[in-house]
């Protein structure tokens, strides 16, 4: 008779003990909002949310590199759309300095004008996102031209930036070689100083060589400007890919790992009374004192 006694002792004890667990972890569920927190809650939704997870992490890193190369893609369109501008004027300033009539001083007024306008060319060679020098290619740390135009990029730097997205990979850079000079090498800024020699000497001949040589760098910038465009059309279409599988994924995420809330308060009140009627059946098995004391 003592056994079977403490048998039903451990028994009803250990029933509490179960709605006791029971409630914890549904008050847990509803402070956290999360159906699981550890893999021993349930070790096969622990993985699936691990795993959702960490596909969350990789979308929002490859969001972040699409992002920074668009800020690239918004400031070469910005500079390459300027150098056009400065082009045209250049075109302008050219025409007027081949008039044999021109007068010593308006000779210098263009000189002038030109030796400005190869100041801000070198600016814009040097423009710069993040800290980085956007036409620098792989060697972004430093100006790709120095204050006597001169290009500093070594050309085995000559590399395009790139991002890569869900395993593919989208170009996007432009380098100094690519739009600051000649096919033979000559940079803009070089010809532009010529082009003031020439306009001071009166020499049309090499206005005219030098104005050849600009306009062919023209047309890389106009090349480069196009290609920008669709480059930057590719990340829009990348960016727009990440956000639709980020906002899957967080979905997917939330149906795995969120708390039903509404079901979670139904069955706090459910153990509540299942607490409520193991107690008063335990309180006519274990002597009062014990009950009490529980």
């Amino acid at each position: 008779m003592r056994v079977t006694s403490n048998l039903m002792n451990t028994q009803a004890l250990n029933d509490i003990q179960n709605v006791l667990r029971r409630y914890g972890k549904l008050n847990e569920q509803l402070t956290t909002g999360k159906k699981v927190r550890y893999p021993s809650d349930n070790a096969t939704v622990a993985a699936r949310v691990s795993d959702l997870d960490s596909r969350i992490r990789e979308v929002q890193r490859y969001k972040s590199n699409i992002s920074l190369a668009r800020s690239y893609t918004d400031m070469y369109d910005s500079s390459l759309q300027e150098m056009s501008s400065i082009y045209q004027r250049v075109k302008e300033l050219s025409v007027r300095g081949a008039n044999d009539s021109l007068s010593d001083e308006d000779r210098q007024a263009i000189v002038t004008e030109i030796d400005k306008i190869n100041d801000h060319m070198k600016s814009l060679a040097n423009s710069q996102v993040s800290g980085k020098y956007i036409y620098g290619g792989a060697e972004s740390d430093k100006a790709p031209v120095d204050k006597n135009g001169e290009i500093q990029t070594s050309p085995k730097a000559n590399i395009k930036k790139s991002v890569s997205v869900g395993g593919y990979k989208v170009d996007y850079g432009l380098t100094v070689y690519d739009v600051f000079t000649t096919n033979s090498g000559t940079s803009v800024f070089k010809h532009l100083d010529r082009m003031k020699d020439a306009i001071a000497s009166g020499n049309n001949n090499a206005i005219d060589r030098e104005m050849g040589a600009i306009e062919d760098i023209q047309r890389s910038a106009l090349k480069g400007l196009a290609e920008v465009g669709g480059n930057d059309r590719l990340l829009e279409l990348s960016e727009s890919r990440m956000e639709d599988f980020e906002q899957f994924n967080t979905e997917f995420l939330s149906k795995e790992s969120d708390a039903d809330l509404a079901k979670v308060l139904t069955d706090l009140s459910m153990q509540q009374v299942v607490m409520q009627s193991a107690l008063k059946t335990t309180a006519k098995i274990i002597p009062p004192t014990l009950v009490d004391f529980l």
